[in-house]
């Protein structure tokens, strides 16, 4: 009996290491070759798990097909452009760049880096293998950038008038700094109590006279309500306040059941950053550019690269 126990030991043993042996050997298998890199099945596996990541797209039996083949051209465009950056020997990438993908990619998936992490590892793809992605491609842009930089000519006409286009959309922001005074419309005529708060200020100062009337929160800071774009007012009190001298105080507002009185004690202009706007113009243009020779290079190599499936 004994005897028995451990020959079906031994037996489940040797069933489990040739179990294990022939996963390992499907694993391990190459069944594509993109010159002299190879794509194993294992590789293949990971690539459909990070495309299933990346689209937010769980793997069932009706898209099973479809993430198999993008993860496999993905996986042929990654080899063809690492044996491109490896000829050049290109090392150097945007570490900017890099950053931004990251969060990026995590910003698609509702999370941050860590919680990026966690949804890899759930998914048992390692977070280096995403990296190493991230990597190749921006090793690309920059072995494009070193090829085709002295090959980029833009129209300056065109440039130009996208630039001008532009700069018409984008406003001169203001700033006003506003004091006010506050009070509850009075049934009636509205002159004497207007008349009264007007008296008062002469006398006391506006910045009195809003802690003595004025029923805002404002009051006890003497009607100061602070720096306001000219965006977030109302089109009443902007066009009450637009064209005040500083230390002007506006033509009485009623608002609703409220009577207000503005000061302007500040003003203050944001000029458009035109050559901003220039340099994002003309950089968004120069990429367009390197983008053509990116897919023109890769079109070229794909061509040319002997691709084998096994």
């Amino acid at each position: 009996m004994k005897k028995e126990k451990i020959l079906n030991y031994l037996f489940i043993l040797f069933f489990l290491f040739q179990t294990s042996q022939a996963f390992a050997k499907i694993s391990n298998s190459i069944i594509i070759t993109v010159g002299n890199l190879p794509i194993t099945h294992l590789d293949l596996v990971k690539e459909m798990r990070l495309v299933s990541i990346i689209s937010n797209n769980k793997i069932d039996n009706s898209n099973k097909e479809q993430i198999k083949n993008i993860a496999a051209k993905s996986l042929i465009k990654r080899k063809i452009k690492e044996i491109e950056i490896n000829k050049y020997r290109i090392k150097n990438y945007n570490k900017n760049d890099f950053e931004k993908l990251i969060k990026k990619t995590s910003i698609n998936l509702g999370t941050n880096e860590d919680g990026l992490r966690k949804i890899m590892n759930s998914n048992s793809v390692n977070f280096e293998y995403l990296k190493r992605k991230f990597e190749i491609d921006l090793k690309w842009n920059s072995l494009i950038f070193e090829l085709y930089k002295n090959k980029v000519v833009l129209n300056m006409s065109e440039v130009e008038e996208k630039i001008n286009s532009e700069i018409q959309k984008i406003d001169a922001n203001r700033e006003f700094l506003l004091y006010e005074i506050a009070i509850n419309l009075p049934e009636g005529d509205l002159q004497p109590t207007v008349k009264k708060i007007m008296d008062n200020i002469k006398m006391e100062g506006f910045e009195n006279t809003a802690k003595k009337f004025s029923i805002s929160e404002s009051a006890e800071q003497g009607g100061n309500v602070g720096w306001i774009n000219e965006k977030k007012l109302s089109k009443e009190i902007y066009e009450n306040v637009r064209n005040l001298n500083t230390s002007e105080i506006g033509k009485p507002l009623v608002l609703e059941n409220t009577v207000l009185i503005i000061k302007k004690m500040g003003e203050k202009v944001y000029e458009k950053n035109i050559e901003k706007v220039k340099n994002n113009i003309v950089r968004i243009e120069k990429d367009k550019k390197l983008k053509m020779f990116s897919n023109s290079h890769y079109s070229n190599l794909e061509r040319i690269t002997q691709i084998n499936f096994l």
